[in-house]
C-alpha cells in the first residue's frame, strides 16, 4: 500500500487497482472517528479508481491531529493536488461525512459528486461516552463496538471494529469526536448544490435515519438510501447494497452530466 510525503509528513492511503485516465472519475473515501482507511477495503473494487487515505494522525498516518473539520478538507485539498485527482466523487462516513461536507462548501468546483455515509448536519456526543472513554478506553470501544453494529453481525466483523479503534488510540477518537460536537452544517448544507447521495443504516444508533433524512432534504440535489440490516458501518456491514447505490449514482451522475455538456455545447 501506499503513501505519499506532503512536506515533512508521510500520509498512507489505499488505492484500488484501476488507475486514474484522462476523462474518468476517481472515488475518494474518508473514514469516522477513531477510523482509518480499512474501513473501506470492501469499497476497492467498484469500478473507477478509487483512493481512502489515513487521515492525519489516524491509521499509519504521521500526525498532528487536526483541530477542525476545516482544517482536514484543507488536508485534503493537499492531498488531492498532490496525487493530482481531478474530476472526483467524495465520499465521506460519519466525521469523515462532515469533512466531506466541509471540503464541498469550500471547493464546490472540484467535487463531482458527493456521498454522505451515516453522517448528518450535526452530531449528538453524550457527554457520559466522553467520560468513559477519558477514564476507561477499552470500555468505551466496547460500547461503541455495541451500537456501532446492527443486531446479528458477526462477532468476528465487530471484533475487527474494536481492534481498528484500539490501535488507533484514545487520543484520536475523543479528538475526532469533539470536531464532530463542535460540527454543525445546518446553516450551509443548502448550498451544497453537486449531486449528492446519502446513505444510512436502517439499524444506526450513532446517526439514525433521522439525520440522514435531514440532511437529504435540505442538500437540494440529494437521493436518500437506507439500507435495510445495517448500522452505522453499513459499507462493511452490507457491501453488496452499499456499492450497488454508489455505483449507480456515480453511473448516473455521470451519465446525466454528459447529457447537459451536449445540451449546452456551443
Amino acid at each position: 500500500m501506499p503513501y505519499i510525503t506532503m512536506g515533512a509528513a508521510r500520509y498512507f492511503y489505499r488505492a484500488s487497482k484501476n488507475k486514474p485516465a484522462a476523462g474518468t472519475h476517481t472515488l475518494v473515501l474518508l473514514h469516522g472517528s477513531g477510523g482509518d482507511s480499512s474501513v473501506w477495503e470492501k469499497q476497492l473494487s467498484v469500478d473507477i479508481p478509487v483512493f481512502a487515505p489515513d487521515l492525519p494522525g489516524h491509521g499509519r498516518s504521521d500526525g498532528p491531529l487536526r483541530s477542525s473539520v476545516k482544517e482536514y478538507a484543507a488536508w485534503l485539498d493537499t492531498f488531492i493536488r498532490a496525487l493530482e485527482i481531478n474530476n472526483f466523487f467524495l465520499a465521506g462516513h460519519s466525521l469523515g461525512g462532515a469533512v466531506a461536507q466541509e471540503f464541498t462548501r469550500s471547493f464546490p468546483h472540484k467535487v463531482t459528486g458527493l456521498i454522505l455515509a451515516g453522517t448528518g448536519t450535526h452530531f449528538i456526543i453524550a457527554a457520559e461516552y466522553l467520560k468513559t472513554l477519558k477514564d476507561n478506553f477499552a470500555a468505551a470501544v466496547k460500547a461503541s463496538c455495541l451500537t456501532a453494529y446492527a443486531p446479528g453481525t458477526p462477532e468476528a466483523v465487530t471484533a475487527q471494529g474494536c481492534e481498528m479503534l484500539t490501535r488507533n488510540g484514545p487520543e484520536a477518537l475523543r479528538s475526532d469526536l469533539l470536531l464532530c460536537q463542535a460540527f454543525n452544517s445546518r446553516t450551509w448544507a443548502a448550498t451544497l448544490t453537486v449531486p449528492a447521495l446519502v446513505l444510512c443504516g436502517r439499524d444506526d444508533q450513532i446517526t439514525p435515519p433521522e439525520a440522514s433524512e435531514e440532511l437529504a432534504r435540505l442538500i437540494p440535489e440529494a437521493r436518500l438510501i437506507i439500507i435495510p440490516g445495517a448500522g452505522h458501518m453499513a459499507m462493511i456491514e452490507a457491501p453488496r447494497e452499499f456499492n450497488g447505490a454508489v455505483k449507480a449514482f456515480i453511473k448516473d451522475t455521470t451519465e446525466n452530466a454528459e447529457k447537459n455538456s451536449v445540451i449546452f455545447k456551443d
